[in-house]
């Protein structure tokens, strides 16, 4: 490493980050999960609230090389491999260099860093890091307890050893995980209900995902359809992400190879998005993604698109008049959720997925624009999700649903939450947000 970083970065006040991270000079990259865009948009906030702030990023290799470079006056070190725990090694080396940087936060989701070996040996980076005297916070994007809940999406079958034998170690992993840190981050209070029935309540802070507010508000819909050839009247439904089973893919698409035309409307059914980065070799779910793609064949109102670069996400989500989001499972926050709050977009969400605006910023929202939950969430069967879609398109009630995403994606502004990730991670405490600084997010303690 150059010694110009070294000087620059290695600093008591610098704060070393663990993730997944986009490649140059995007934040939506494809080949890497997706907690690398909610890494890069959280960081860019705080280095917009605290430009002398010094952020190091301990990120995977791209191209089976080391990598050393700034971006927003971030350093970027690519430094060790996806799904290779002997790379850890050299991702704690690169830790030890930088001795005087003593706040670490470390971005965990399950699967981002590789398979189970990979994930678990994570653990023990934590704690060699606690050794080396860093202080560490842990933003832990999943919570899930019973594995059983999700075999269909991990391929393995509900009564089977393994699946025991997992569950068995998932409760020990989150402890041993934790034990070391001084913060335990989470973006939903269900997470937190979870998690602390294994370690300490007291260590565990609420802060609800970010809202990407740097999107591009002044391209139109009309503009967006023509660009995606998509009719000016039709009724654009969207399903954005990974196409994978617990986040119900397959169901929505079932349900619209039937659903045409509604109220005179032509319909069009959106799936914005390709093979998960996580899930893609696996063979259970080749043998899905297969299913799903051939559910859509012979619906001309049905298209997948694959795989969304950056620089058409607006284009989709412009041009959509709903976003559904059909979840089977709640075990995450929702990026896609996220990013229809962003670009202010009407929303439904499976009843599965309702934990989600149970938060207390969320309930502010729905009180303030006359929503109740049961307005936004259906019941995971076709019948409850058109009657909930028809309701959508009554112009009081489409009205209303914009105007829900608008006040909750305001709340949420990743800049909003800057400040709250700040003295989370640099103190052992967290104070009440300041209501008129930071617009009355949910945070929680």
């Amino acid at each position: 490493m150059e010694n110009k970083f070294l000087k620059e970065f290695n600093q008591e006040n610098s704060i070393l980050v663990i993730s997944s991270y986009p490649r140059k000079k995007e934040r939506y990259s494809k080949g890497v999960c997706a907690v690398a865009s909610f890494t890069k948009n959280t960081l860019l906030a705080i280095k917009k609230q605290n430009p002398d702030k010094k952020i190091v990023i301990l990120t995977m290799q791209l191209n089976n090389k080391t990598e050393i470079y700034k971006e927003d006056e971030m350093l970027i070190v690519r430094c060790f491999k996806r799904n290779n725990p002997l790379s850890y090694l050299n991702l704690l080396n690169f830790a030890r260099k930088f001795n005087n940087v003593k706040t670490v936060m470390l971005e965990f989701e399950f699967s981002s860093f590789g398979d189970v070996i990979s994930t678990g040996s994570l653990s023990f980076v934590v704690w060699a890091l606690f050794i080396l005297g860093k202080k560490i916070n842990i933003i832990i994007h999943q919570v899930l307890l019973d594995l059983r809940e999700i075999s269909s999406h991990i391929g393995l079958s509900r009564r089977s050893l393994k699946i025991k034998a997992f569950n068995f170690a998932l409760k020990r992993f989150y402890k041993f995980l934790s034990f070391p840190a001084q913060n335990i981050i989470v973006l939903e209070d269900e997470l937190k209900n979870r998690l602390q029935n294994i370690i300490s309540g007291d260590k565990i802070t609420v802060i609800p995902h970010g809202v990407d507010r740097q999107v591009n508000y002044t391209l139109t819909k009309a503009s967006a359809r023509k660009k995606l050839g998509i009719k000016s009247n039709d009724f654009v439904v969207l399903y954005f992400g990974y196409l994978t089973w617990y986040k119900g893919v397959d169901f929505l698409i079932k349900s619209f190879q039937k659903l045409n035309q509604i109220k005179e409307k032509q319909v069009k059914l959106i799936v914005a998005g390709g093979p998960s980065f996580t899930q893609g070799e696996k063979e259970h779910y080749k043998k899905f993604l297969a299913k799903t793609e051939g559910l859509a064949k012979g619906y001309p109102h049905i298209q997948i698109t694959g795989f969304v670069a950056e620089d058409q996400i607006a284009n989709y989500f412009k041009a959509a008049d709903l976003s559904i989001l059909p979840y089977r499972r709640f075990m995450s926050s929702s990026g896609p959720f996220s990013l229809a709050l962003s670009f202010e977009k009407p929303v439904l969400l499976s009843s599965n997925l309702g934990l989600l605006i149970e938060s207390k910023d969320a309930k502010e929202a729905l009180d303030k624009v006359g929503l109740s939950k049961e307005s936004l969430t259906f019941k995971l069967n076709s019948k409850d999700l058109l009657t909930k879609i028809i309701s959508a398109q009554k112009a009081s009630q489409h009205k209303k649903l914009l105007a829900f995403s608008k006040v909750l994606g305001e709340k949420r502004a990743f800049d909003n939450l800057a400040p709250i990730y700040l003295k989370t991670i640099l103190q052992n405490y967290v104070r009440i947000y300041n209501r008129k600084l930071l617009v009355s997010p949910s945070v929680t303690r």
